[in-house]
């Protein structure tokens, strides 16, 4: 799934490439499924695209923004997959979920796996959309905002501190914009915390540790380009390599030696230290 630095990393690279360009053309896809969410309709997006001139791109937690002049945005969000941008008369990929043609006869496709939200919406359509998922109260872990001083208000005051897990608190997107599980798993390992304890039970030490971790492994992330399991708007690897994922299970801890082992919880796998994180 893509998370914030894959995200910022496409985002950064739209804004290059296609701002100013007029849309002529769009449409929902060739390989409709289940599980990838459109709004409005299908038939509905594909008539909003054309004539729309694209403006900046940014990336907001794990979404991509896209401007679209007059009053629109183009919203690809909680989301695994690609988004491709493809050169005048390049070849594009069988199976897409968008495709956003533009005046110079390049393109942009849209391609998920697993699921995923695709949209054009209006701009009172995309508050609605941020205000039922109840994340625009998220703080991005790059932007001045995320302080020591604001993160431990966000333990401070969330509902469900004696219920949700540490894992919860990150990855419902409501506190913190743009950590799924993924970068999730390096966070915890360097403030030595296991997933599953509850929000209540992180100390204000371990929220420092937590905080510290946040920063620096998001930063890194981004100015690596994200995962290299991930690829940017022109289809290459990002640089950065977790030190917990699928790879690490059974190996020693780089940090006691210790076996890493994989646990099912909430949904997903974790990987963890049983002897560093408690």
């Amino acid at each position: 799934m893509i998370e914030l630095p894959e995200a910022a990393t496409i985002a950064r690279q739209l804004d290059e490439v296609l701002r100013g360009r007029r849309v002529v053309s769009g449409e929902a896809g060739v390989n409709p499924h289940k599980w990838v969410f459109y709004k409005p309709s299908r038939r509905v997006l594909g008539q909003r695209l054309p004539d729309k001139v694209i403006g900046g791109a940014t990336a907001i937690g794990r979404g991509i923004h896209v401007k679209l002049r007059p009053k629109h945005v183009l919203l690809i969000d909680d989301f695994g997959g690609r988004v491709l941008y493809h050169r005048p008369e390049e070849k594009l990929p069988k199976k897409y979920h968008l495709l956003m043609r533009a005046e110079d006869e390049s393109a942009l496709t849209v391609a998920i796996q697993g699921w995923g939200f695709i949209g054009v919406l209006t701009e009172r359509e995309l508050r609605d959309w941020v205000k039922k998922r109840g994340t625009g109260a998220a703080v991005s872990p790059v932007g001045t905002a995320f302080t020591l001083g604001r993160f431990n208000d966000l333990f401070d005051h969330y509902e469900a501190k004696e219920k949700d897990s540490v894992k919860t608190f990150f990855t419902n997107g409501k506190s913190v914009a743009g950590i799924g599980n993924g970068y999730l798993q390096d966070i915890l390992f360097r403030a030595k915390i296991d997933p599953r304890r509850k929000v209540s039970q992180i100390a204000k030490k371990e929220r420092t540790a937590l905080y510290r971790a946040v920063r620096d492994t998001i930063k890194s992330a981004i100015s690596l380009h994200g995962r290299e399991c991930e690829r940017d708007l022109y289809g290459a690897p990002g640089g950065y390599m977790p030190v917990m994922d699928r790879h690490a299970a059974g190996k020693p801890c780089p940090e006691c030696g210790t076996a890493i082992v994989k646990i099912s919880y909430l949904g997903g796998s974790c990987y963890l230290c049983p002897a560093c994180q408690k």
